[in-house]
């Protein structure tokens, strides 16, 4: 129940992120084209929300098994190797976005007094988009390896990711 409901308030803050995002950048091309002025602030503001997005959709397709995998080359495996390659992904997975979130860390920290020229913002804003984002994948990863150790992950969900186009389209030669 809070897991739906916490995925569902950040769903709704990112759909709400765009829709300013296009407002602010489609607002300020027709104030520039139609009436020769425009928010100096709109690009400041649609800049931090694009990295915001950014990292916010990367967790939110991850929690989702969104990203690209190698799923016809882990589901040809028997269950001991999918089981193996999972780890391995988690486990990857987990160290990668631990730099992640270090650097993002240390860079906010560095930029937590510098500011943007028009908004004022402070850049760490910036920086802290993939702090978040970087700590909740990390979660998502934690608790996939938790449940693969400790055998509370189905068989069936060793094999995740999503393939390209390709693969979904049964190869290259098969396009329209």
């Amino acid at each position: 129940m809070f897991e739906r409901l916490f995925f569902r308030l950040v769903e709704n803050a990112l759909i709400l992120a765009l829709v300013a995002m296009i407002a602010l950048v489609f607002g300020n091309v027709v104030m520039r084209y139609g009436f020769d002025s425009g928010i100096i602030q709109s690009e400041e503001l649609a800049r931090v929300l694009f990295v915001w997005l950014t990292f916010g959709g990367a967790f939110l397709v991850s929690r989702n098994h969104g990203h690209l995998g190698m799923t016809s080359l882990v589901g040809a495996l028997g269950p001991g190797g999918q089981k193996a390659f999972r780890f391995l992904a988690e486990l990857v997975s987990l160290v990668c976005i631990g730099l992640v979130v270090i650097g993002s860390w240390r860079q906010a920290v560095i930029n937590i007094d510098n500011y943007a020229p028009i908004t004022g913002i402070p850049l760490a804003m910036t920086y802290i988009a993939a702090l978040v984002g970087g700590a909740g994948i990390a979660v998502l990863n934690g608790v996939a390896l938790f449940r693969l150790l400790t055998g509370r992950m189905r068989p069936e969900e060793y094999v995740v990711g999503t393939e390209s186009e390709d693969f979904a389209r049964g190869g290259p030669e098969q396009r329209p």
